[in-house]
């Protein structure tokens, strides 16, 4: 029987093992309504009939796997969030959790203090959805349209007011220096963006979350600073959110754009400058929004700049964007295989890409060891 006593949220514990599923129970109990189950199809069960805001799922479990179970729990409510659970021998399974959707993971044997604070954390987050979701309907009211983000960016695409509209609201944030709040940082909050504008599109989903871990590996190789390293990883996660404008009729159009569609959808790097320019955010994050689609022999847009002229960081997302592309699938093609992608990289050194960043790109897709491991970058 649920605890009628007022908690924090209702957290689901998934795991085959009693002795690792009772000692997260214990631990949360007294802070949050507690569910168990013992396999990935309970788990589901629970997920269809009780109102869910976290999921600890151990990937390694007998029957539906791990991965299975995350996708189905995304696929029936993607605002729940899911923190993988995992043993030291299984980093790389955890990995793969983050790229389908995972918050994040804690490791056994549990750390009761590390626990409770990326508990915590994506409790944070969750609220952070609602937040954006009363500013996506905020948006909605202020350019005449009621309806779901999908239909917004379709039925407003045409109208010239609508970036001028969601620039207000980003003034509006700023104003009220909601970033000032320890709890709620703005790389969170440019996460849960990118998130909430990419969930309802098949072909995007999580796109700035794979350009952010992509981008996070050459900027490594290239040894970046600790603020640079930061700046990029907001920068990723806002590079797109001018395309909020544009319909998604011509983002995932099969088959060639018209000149005019084209010339519409390469707007996007201004246009999202501009709506972010009231947060006055540091001039890697903007430079890398206007510029990541930059070509180094200058034949990209929006503003032809060659070679050097491109910032060095929206040279970096101009990779971390290219290869996203390549390796995923689109509705016009199945994604490249990766002796494919090296060769595109290779051709369009000097090209499209910075020579240098090509060949260091290059490096760390031949590396064993290209899988992240400081969490802190994947937070």
């Amino acid at each position: 029987m649920m605890e009628t006593m007022d908690k924090q949220g209702n957290i689901l514990v998934v795991d085959d093992e009693f002795g690792p599923r009772e000692s997260l129970r214990m631990v949360l109990k007294p802070l949050y309504n507690v569910y168990i189950a013992e396999n990935g199809q309970k788990a589901i069960e629970t997920i269809q009939s009780t109102s869910i805001d976290l999921v600890t799922l151990d990937l390694r479990m007998q029957g539906l796997q791990g991965t299975d179970v995350l996708r189905e729990i995304k696929r029936i409510n993607s605002d729940i969030e899911v923190i993988i659970v995992t043993g030291y021998g299984s980093l790389n399974s955890a990995i793969d959790g983050i790229r389908f959707g995972a918050f994040d993971y804690i490791q056994k044997p549990f750390n009761v203090a590390e626990i409770l604070s990326t508990i915590n954390k994506s409790i944070e987050r969750k609220k952070l959805y609602t937040q954006l979701k009363d500013f996506l309907k905020e948006v909605g009211r202020v350019v005449g349209v009621e309806a779901e983000l999908s239909e917004i960016k379709d039925k407003v695409a045409a109208n010239g007011s609508f970036a001028e509209a969601i620039k207000k609201i980003f003034t509006s944030i700023a104003e009220k220096n909601m970033f000032q709040d320890n709890t709620i940082n703005f790389l969170e909050f440019s996460r849960v963006i990118a998130n909430t504008f990419e969930s309802k599109d098949p072909y995007s989903y999580d796109h700035s979350g794979r350009v952010n871990y992509y981008a996070n590996l050459l900027a490594q190789k290239l040894s970046l600073s600790q603020k640079e390293m930061e700046e990029l990883q907001i920068a990723t996660l806002l590079h797109d959110i001018g395309k909020i404008g544009i319909a998604n009729t011509f983002i995932f159009k099969e088959g060639s754009l018209t000149e005019i569609e084209l010339a519409i959808t390469r707007k996007h790097p201004e246009v999202g400058a501009a709506i972010v320019e009231p947060l006055r955010l540091s001039p890697l994050i903007l430079s890398v929004i206007r510029h990541h689609h930059e070509w180094y022999d200058g034949s990209g847009y929006p503003d032809g700049l060659v070679g050097e002229e491109i910032p060095y960081c929206a040279r970096i997302v101009a990779i971390a964007d290219a290869y996203d592309a390549m390796s995923s699938d689109r509705p016009y093609r199945k994604a490249l295989a990766l002796k494919e992608i090296k060769k595109e990289f290779t051709i369009n050194a000097g090209i499209q890409f910075d020579p240098e960043m090509a060949k260091a790109y290059l490096d760390v897709l031949d590396s064993s060891s290209n899988i992240i491991l400081n969490k802190s970058v994947l937070n």
